[in-house]
Formats: structure tokens, C-alpha cells, sequence
């Protein structure tokens, strides 16, 4: 693995897992080379087995140091990926555990390239797997700053679902992968929320209709309602729509979800869940009281 050092206008190239007894000091951090390079190799065959190529390591990656190092933020551009170049993580910015970090969500854009899906794909999707590979080295980061806003409130959502989380790296990896729009990574959040807390949505979708096409139209505009919703909303939204009657019309479903998301934009600070209650609450089903005898 290659760590490029800037110095005087001047690059020199080093192979990291050679450099077994060089300590480098970068802005305010110290580096191993040869440790940083084990363990960024050891993560990603974990992580991508024989699909993480030699080649891509060697040839499509690499570190850089500068001489002439000035802080930024903390996240302008710690790393790059460019289809053409490959990535890179630049040092200085981050401490070893979390510059592997850095390292694997590059490899991820490098890796999401070579799945064929990149190129399609939205920039929510392209960070949203990013950011999956980075937490892989302990590196779990928020964002206020759009596609990073979405793409992390979304996968660490993901992370605090039983279900999700508990599969192996390479499972999720190829649950997300396959995605093309923030939509579609919703539609996941809110299916792993249903399995993993039993909220009882998906036997009632399977009891509301059997047309593929009604159910997936009904899951893409419950996705898109709740894109930008916390766990505790999603769950307060999918519940409403369990107990609806297997008798509603779609049409009124989809007005229901309209209804909602224009309450929603038009009084941002009031409490969703009783806007969700009042959309919803309307289209539950009656619930049978005890039999009177006159």
C-alpha cells in the first residue's frame, strides 16, 4: 500500500508495510504506516473477500502526507474518489483508527464502482454505503450537509435495527448495493424496523393485497413520507398504518401519507406522532366492544 509524502514541492513514494519502524508526525497526530496499511488491508478482505483485488489496494489506493499541512474541517477532505484515479485518504486529519476509517469509506465508492451500480445510483446511496463501511473501524459519523444529512441519519438508523445489524458486513453490503434512490433506503429502514420490532405491517400489507404493483406503490410513498423521519416516528407512522382497515381504499391511503406530509411542511415544529395519530387515526379499524342484551 502506497503512502505519497509532499514535501518541498517534491513527492516520494512509500510502500506502508515495509515502513515497519517509521513514526510519521502530521498536524497534531502520529502515524505507523505499516500499522495503518495492515489494518486497512485486513478490514476490507473481511469486509469485500476476493472481491477486494490485489489491484485495487496497490494501484487504486493510497495515502498522502504534506509537508505544509493546514487543518480544515473535519471532514472537508480527509478523502477523495474520482472513477478515473481511484481513491485516496490524505493524513493529518483524523487519528490512525479513524484514518482507516476514512480509507474504508473510500474503498466503498471504489467497490460500489466496480459493482456496476455507481454511475445509477443517487449521492444518498453512494454515502449511505460509504459510511456503512466506515462504522466497520469504528468511525461513526452525523452530517448537516446534504447527500452526508440523509445518507447517515438513514444508516445509522439501519445500525440500531436487530435484524439489519445483526448480518454479516457482506450481507448488508449486498441488501444496499443493489439501491438507486434515498427512497429505496427508506423503504429499507422502515421494512427492517417492522421485522425487527414486530409492528405487525408486513402481514397486514400481505392481508390488504395481493398486487405486487398496489403494494409497492403503497411502500415507495410510505418510504418517501418518512425519508427524513427519526425511528420514533417511523415507528409511530408504520403502526398507524398496520391498524388501518384492510377495507381502505388505496386512493384514501395515499391522501392519508399527503395529508401528513403537508401538515408536516407546514407546521415543522409541531409534534408529528399527533399529526401521524390525526392522519391515520381516521382509517383504523373499529375495534368490536362487548355484545348488549336488551
Amino acid at each position: 500500500m502506497l503512502l505519497l509524502l509532499r514535501v518541498n514541492g517534491q513527492s516520494m513514494r512509500m510502500d506502508m508495510e515495509q515502513a515497519v519502524d517509521k513514526v510519521l508526525s502530521i498536524g497534531s497526530y502520529q502515524y505507523r504506516p505499516a500499522h495503518i496499511a495492515r489494518k486497512t488491508r485486513k478490514l476490507a478482505t473481511q469486509m469485500w473477500g476476493d472481491q477486494i483485488a490485489p489491484v485495487i489496494l496497490d494501484q487504486r489506493f493510497y495515502f498522502e502526507a504534506f509537508d505544509n499541512y493546514r487543518a480544515t474541517s473535519s471532514w472537508g477532505d480527509s478523502g477523495n474518489f474520482t472513477p478515473a484515479n481511484g481513491a485516496s485518504v490524505a493524513l493529518g486529519h483524523w487519528d490512525e483508527d479513524a484514518t482507516v476509517g476514512i480509507a474504508l469509506h473510500e474503498l466503498a465508492h471504489e467497490m460500489h464502482l466496480r459493482n456496476g451500480g455507481y454511475d445509477h445510483s443517487s449521492d444518498v446511496i453512494r454515502e449511505a454505503l460509504a459510511l456503512m463501511a466506515e462504522r466497520e473501524a469504528g468511525l461513526s459519523r452525523r452530517f448537516d450537509r446534504e447527500p452526508y444529512y440523509t445518507a447517515s441519519n438513514l444508516v445509522a438508523e439501519l445500525s440500531e435495527l436487530r435484524h439489519f445489524r445483526r448480518m454479516s458486513f457482506k450481507q448488508r453490503w449486498d441488501e444496499l448495493v443493489v439501491l438507486m434512490t434515498d427512497t429505496e433506503l427508506s423503504d429499507v429502514v422502515n421494512y427492517y424496523l417492522d421485522r425487527s420490532e414486530g409492528l405487525g405491517f408486513d402481514r397486514w400489507l400481505r392481508r390488504y393485497t395481493d398486487r405486487p404493483a398496489v403494494r409497492e406503490a403503497l411502500l415507495s410513498v410510505m418510504a418517501n413520507c418518512s425519508l427524513r423521519y427519526s425511528l420514533d416516528y417511523r415507528r409511530a407512522l408504520v403502526r398507524g398504518v398496520a391498524r388501518c382497515h384492510l377495507l381502505t381504499p388505496f386512493e384514501q391511503l395515499v391522501k392519508a401519507f399527503d395529508a401528513l406530509m403537508t401538515l408536516d411542511s407546514r407546521y415543522p415544529d409541531d409534534d408529528l406522532e399527533r399529526m401521524i395519530n390525526f392522519c391515520f387515526a381516521p382509517l383504523a379499524r373499529s375495534r368490536r366492544g362487548p355484545l348488549a342484551f336488551g
